[in-house]
């Protein structure tokens, strides 16, 4: 398809719909394509790189994630990301320290990163006491609760298990199929 009588609001908007309706490969071209136009444009960014997450492009999906964060660090979600890709690599210091910067706020996502430093930590009970409190709280991202929520029933079900098995189960931090919502707050 020839998208140049679209502008990048209108792509942008057409590649959440792909990413929501589950057409990775239509969401990707429309994403590259804006940037294309808007090099800097930073949610046309973080939605390549999430995407790139979603379909298992890893590295790919780290970097963006990195230069999103880079070039505007208080992109929440981004960092959020970024710590969660890191934590499901087992990497455990650099998911702490990338959660860092967001453990302070008193948001959901707040007690969320608490909750993935926990997590990062070894330490399933606080992981568990975090994501209870951030469930409770006010939701501004959907999908990303119920991502949380999901893992609280995963460590819930499985109280003593390592966190590197708990993490491997497709249920735990597996990326979201509307991933793209995670970003909608900026």
């Amino acid at each position: 398809m020839n998208y140049d009588k679209l502008d990048n609001e209108e792509l942008l908007f057409l590649s959440l719909g792909a990413i929501n309706a589950g057409r990775d490969a239509d969401a990707v071209v429309m994403l590259k394509t804006l940037l294309e136009r808007e090099p800097g444009h930073v949610h046309a960014r973080y939605l390549l790189a999430a995407q790139h997450a979603q379909i298992g492009l890893r590295d790919r999906a780290e970097r963006g994630f990195r230069a999103v964060i880079a070039d505007a660090p208080d992109f929440a979600i981004a960092r959020f990301q970024l710590g969660q890709l890191l934590l499901t690599r087992g990497e455990a210091e650099a998911a702490r320290e990338t959660f860092a910067p967001l453990t302070a706020r008193a948001d959901a996502l707040g007690a969320y990163a608490r909750a993935m430093r926990a997590l990062a930590g070894e330490d399933t009970a606080q992981a568990a006491d975090e994501l209870q409190q951030g469930l409770a709280l006010e939701q501004e991202i959907p999908a990303l609760a119920a991502d949380m929520q999901r893992l609280l029933e995963q460590l819930r079900a499985a109280p003593g298990a390592p966190i590197g098995e708990t993490l491997a189960t497709p249920a735990a931090l597996a990326a979201p199929r509307f991933l793209a919502s995670y970003g909608r707050e900026n």
